[in-house]
Order: structure tokens, then sequence, then C-alpha cells
């Protein structure tokens, strides 16, 4: 089975109660899916407003386990940093889109107009 690698938005929508993102997060809740995120995606989950409740912010951290996890260490930054000169887009985006690179995982998110520009990577928007 293969890896997922999960960008910011659809944990946003599951968290923010959408049906389809949230049977996402049952797949990989019941291992019918693998689902990965990059530790940037942990920062911005985590510097949201919503994070300084306390209990959302445990809940944020429960549902964060069910994923394994990819630091942004040295070889993501390199080619974070290409796909950001290369394509122009965010440093975020270009992070998380080496992520999957690295993983050679698909990208899972809804912002196709960004992501598509790296033809290094699979990208689909799962709803």
């Amino acid at each position: 089975m293969d890896e997922l690698v999960f960008d910011t938005d659809i944990i946003v929508d599951h968290l923010r109660g959408a049906d389809k993102a949230t049977a996402l997060i049952e797949q990989v809740k019941t291992g019918d899916i693998i689902g990965r995120i990059s530790t940037l995606t942990e920062a911005e989950l985590f510097a949201g407003k919503d994070s300084e409740d306390s209990e959302k912010r445990a809940i944020l951290s429960e549902l964060l386990t069910l994923f394994n996890k990819s630091d942004v260490d040295g070889v993501v930054a390199r080619i974070g940093g290409e796909f950001k000169r290369k394509y122009g887009i965010g440093s975020a985006d270009a992070l998380i889109a080496a992520t999957a690179f690295t993983t050679r995982s698909k990208l899972l998110t809804r912002n196709l107009r960004d992501f598509k520009k790296v033809k290094e990577i699979i990208v689909d928007a799962p709803y």
C-alpha cells in the first residue's frame, strides 16, 4: 500500500467538519490509507487560531498521531528550494511538494493551481 502525503488544507477541512475530508481521515484511522504529513504542515496547523484553545489543541495533537511525519531536513529543504525557484510557488508549498517527492508519495490537496506546476510529483484533489 502506498503512502499519501496530506496537504494542510485537507486536514483543515476535516477539522472544520467537511464530510469528504473526514472520510479520508477515517481511512487513515482504519489503515486503509497510510497517511503522511510534513512537519511543516504540523507547524501550519498549530499556527492556527484554534490551537490557542487547549481542547482543540488536544484534538489536533491526537489527530496528528495518525500520520507518519517527514521532517524538513537538508534534502527536503534543497529540493523545496529548487521547486520554489523553478515553479514560482510559495516556500511552504514547495517544501510540502518536496516531501511528496522524497517519499515517492502522491500528494492530496485542493490546491491544484500551485501543486500541479511541480512536474516531479503526482498530485490529486481527493474531492
